[in-house]
């Protein structure tokens, strides 16, 4: 049987699903920490008190909602995948009073709560785009 740990070295689409360091000695990056550099860089491009037109913000908003449409899948999958682990691997604890069994039936009911969470994020991204679908605008130069 393979090594059911070896998910952390699968690639799509040239990333993985946790960092490492290959054996060239060059890092491949996660999708996970892709994700949160994508909103960092976003944080530091609209920082500076830039004006974002509404027809800009509609695309941005449009590529957005779909973080809170997705995660829900990708959270539900995880947290199977974190299930499945508990009858294929020997789990431990560091700390010998905590039943792993416990530990992750906690982290499933997070992690159902972050994917109505993501449920809802999506859902008002959308309508806020949509508030916005209508608008256009005419710069200084015109």
């Amino acid at each position: 049987m393979a090594d059911p740990t070896q998910i952390e070295r699968f690639i799509h689409n040239g990333r993985c699903l946790v960092a490492y360091d290959d054996d060239t000695d060059d890092r491949v990056i996660g999708w996970p920490e892709m994700a949160y550099e994508s909103v960092r860089a976003i944080n530091h491009l609209t920082n500076h008190g830039a004006i974002v037109p509404a027809p800009t913000l509609y695309r941005v908003l449009g590529e957005l909602k779909g973080v809170g449409y997705l995660l829900p899948q990708a959270l539900d999958q995880l947290g199977r995948g974190l299930s499945a682990s508990l009858e294929q691997l020997d789990v431990t604890e560091d700390d010998p009073t905590r039943d792993p069994r416990a530990s992750v039936a906690t982290a499933l009911s997070f992690l159902d709560q972050a994917a109505q969470l993501a449920r809802d994020l999506g859902a008002t991204l959308e309508a806020a785009q949509s508030a916005i679908g209508g608008q256009g605008y005419k710069s200084a130069e015109d």
